[in-house]
């Protein structure tokens, strides 16, 4: 079983969040405690040009995590709210 720690950042945007997404965060966290890369359950991708980092989309928020194998940790970095405007040129 891996262990799950948050950036300062991560930190302060789930204190930040809702109660219906941090009931979601929550249930993401648990899932990756088991399952560092689950890749059937949610949108998960590898960061490119990154080692062990992933992002998982929920809704319009992204979560961006580290996993180092060897410790068993999980070290998540990032919880940020995408817009419509993150994407264009």
């Amino acid at each position: 079983m891996f262990e799950v720690r948050f950036s300062n950042q991560a930190e302060k945007a789930i204190n930040k969040s809702d109660s219906k997404l941090k009931k979601r965060l929550k249930n993401l966290f648990e899932k990756l405690k088991q399952n560092p890369v689950p890749v059937r359950e949610f949108d998960l991708r590898k960061i490119a040009g990154e080692e062990d980092t992933y992002r998982i989309r929920l809704s319009s928020f992204r979560t961006t995590y580290t996993v180092y194998w060897e410790q068993k940790i999980i070290r998540v970095t990032k919880i940020k709210r995408r817009k419509e405007s993150t994407y264009k040129r």
